[in-house]
């Protein structure tokens, strides 16, 4: 207990430290001043090397008449007009002169810099957090002005030069701020519903537009909604999928309407057969069939940037990666996809800037760009999820790994890793069989260095089909459950309840 209560407090103290921060970009990019004398197209402004940089421009204005509260009749503020721009030529200690670029000028005049445009490259985090002070932040680079996340702060470049520096991770009473890394999580399932049929999949889905969610489920040849209440699951209806093995279901915003579509990713034959549902009242229509790809919406913030298909088939399993849009009722390739050696569509989804995934041998891999910053050695993933494949002598089967997912606990960013345990592999009536599956939490310790560890008190008897977070932060797990028989064949839905130890 006393362990948490430094964590808590290392945390609070530094949230104090890095709401100064926040103010001091905002003050960075708010900055005034006054124009002290004017020369032809020469200014003398009041700002000197403290507060401006050879280059930078501002926005001249002229104060009009003064604006009173029609009840209170005090003065809130004066009118403004915009009359120009400036150019800052030469800096001294306490001023500095500029030239008139547009407009005109006189003494008394206010000057306020004038960003055209600025870029933030870092955390996805910090770039939410940043852009509540500035409202039209791009997350790209080579803007007038870049942010950038460095290990111990945050700089500021102008036109590719550094010219501030804002440190974010302070020491505090000699000891660096408390990681994620630092805090052991607990987590208890409690059972929300058991499900009548092994789940196989499952995303949360905003089916109609409203932006409430629903629990989409996928079983073997069907699909059921749940409605999601406090403490219950309330089943609001089903629909039957066409012939194929369903091996995943994922949904996004891909279309030009407000409500989710629902991927689903069949195979066919011998090879991926995928199609799109819509809702309709109380049921799905199919808009798009006999899709050769597995689908999958990676960053559902950015569904339609983020929509990519990947081939499948017995022969060759996963392979070409390529971009895809939905038009009308309309399939289409939009460009390749560079996905990274090893890529697998099926439990690849985006964490911050990263891209996640669990490939073939059982590795978790995680990418910034083209750049590996983290695999792990051990075998993860696994799950019922599966398609038999036809041998000259029998047959195997080809096991589906279940996605991750993104959460947040106690003002971290970070995501879950399903491991599903076989131990001793054991086939009864030719079904593979798991011993418990296990979730494990991957953080940040900064910029590309990752860490992953188990989440204690997180584990079930049978395997993890899905991990699941809601928009409003709970975390869903399903996973099997055996029936009368020693085989899985049913289902459960646990939510996480977190806490650190």
């Amino acid at each position: 207990m006393g362990r948490l209560i430094l964590i808590l407090t290392l945390l609070i103290s530094f949230g104090v430290k890095a709401q100064d921060v926040f103010e001091r970009v905002r003050e960075f990019f708010g900055r005034e001043g006054y124009v002290v004398k004017v020369e032809g197209q020469r200014l003398l402004v009041d700002l000197g090397k403290d507060k401006v940089k050879v280059g930078e421009e501002f926005d001249l204005f002229r104060e009009g008449k003064e604006i009173v509260h029609p009840v209170t009749k005090q003065v809130i503020g004066r009118e403004r007009e915009r009359i120009g721009k400036i150019r800052i030529e030469d800096v001294q200690v306490g001023f500095s002169y500029a030239r008139l670029l547009e407009g005109f000028a006189k003494e008394g005049d206010r000057i306020r810099l004038r960003a055209e445009s600025v870029c933030f490259d870092g955390s996805e985090e910090l770039f939410y957090r940043f852009r509540s002070v500035i409202p039209d932040l791009k997350k790209a680079k080579a803007c007038t002005y870049d942010l950038k996340e460095m290990r111990d702060g945050v700089g500021v470049d102008f036109r590719g030069n550094p010219i501030a520096f804002f440190p974010t991770q302070p020491a505090v009473l000699g000891i660096e701020r408390a990681g994620i890394e630092d805090i052991n999580l607990l987590a208890k399932g409690k059972l929300l519903r058991s499900l009548p049929s092994l789940p196989l999949s499952a995303d949360l889905c905003d089916i109609t537009g409203t932006g409430k969610e629903f629990l989409v489920v996928l079983y073997q040849g069907r699909v059921e909604v749940y409605e999601l209440l406090k403490n219950d699951l309330v089943k609001r209806f089903d629909y039957g999928l066409p012939a194929g093995v369903s091996v995943g279901l994922q949904c996004g915003r891909i279309g030009e309407g407000s409500q989710d579509l629902v991927l689903v990713n069949v195979v066919s034959g011998d090879s991926a057969n995928s199609l799109i549902l819509r809702a309709v009242g109380d049921s799905f229509v199919p808009i798009v069939r006999n899709i050769p790809y597995m689908l999958a919406v990676l960053n559902k913030e950015r569904p339609k940037e983020s929509f990519i298909g990947q081939r499948y088939n017995f022969r060759d399993k996963f392979g070409q990666t390529v971009r895809l849009s939905l038009e009308g009722e309309r399939i289409r390739e939009t460009g390749a996809f560079l996905a990274p050696r090893g890529f697998r569509i099926d439990s690849a989804f985006s964490f911050g800037d990263y891209l996640v995934f669990t490939d073939s041998a059982g590795r978790v891999r995680v990418f910034r760009g083209d750049a590996e910053v983290f695999s792990t050695e051990e075998g993860f993933g696994g799950s019922y999820t599966l398609v038999e494949i036809p041998m000259e002598q029998g047959k195997i089967n080809f096991l589906f790994n279940p996605k991750g997912t993104q959460a947040r606990f106690l003002n971290f960013q970070v995501a879950f890793v399903v491991k599903n345990h076989t131990g001793m592999v054991q086939r009864f009536l030719d079904i593979v069989k798991y011993s418990r599956g296990e979730l494990f939490l991957i953080g940040e310790k900064r910029k590309d260095l990752l860490f992953i560890k188990p989440l204690r008190g997180a584990t079930f008897e049978e395997s993890i089909q899905a991990v699941l977070t809601t928009k409003d932060g709970r975390v869903l797990v399903l996973t099997g459950r055996t029936g009368v028989l020693t085989i899985q064949s049913r289902g459960e839905v646990y939510e996480l309840e977190l806490r650190a130890l």
